[in-house]
């Protein structure tokens, strides 16, 4: 593919991965690091796979936290906190 098209396409996908899409994010910066790599590459390239590399570690930080906090706090927060559970589990 030309320079063109990858940064096409990178730009793309991290534009995608703005929509709440981080695993987009994560795909995109799998597929073009490589290439990203080359001394020849777009500077344009680089700057959309390492955005994307930086979304998706700070998605996945802001999901790892919810979850704990809600694992470890959801029987605290009574009535809303069952309001937000898809599952309630049994004797809890």
């Amino acid at each position: 593919m030309s320079p063109d098209e990858l940064v096409s396409i990178s730009k793309k996908m991290f534009y995608g991965g703005l929509a709440f899409l981080p695993f987009l994010w994560l795909v995109n910066f799998m597929y073009l690091f490589r290439t990203s790599r080359k001394p020849s590459a777009p500077p344009d390239l680089k700057k959309y796979v390492y955005l994307s590399l930086a979304g998706c570690i700070t998605w996945f930080i802001v999901l790892t936290t919810w979850y704990a906090v809600y694992v470890n706090k959801r029987i605290y927060w009574g009535s809303a906190g069952d309001q937000i559970t898809v599952v309630i589990p049994k004797g809890v």
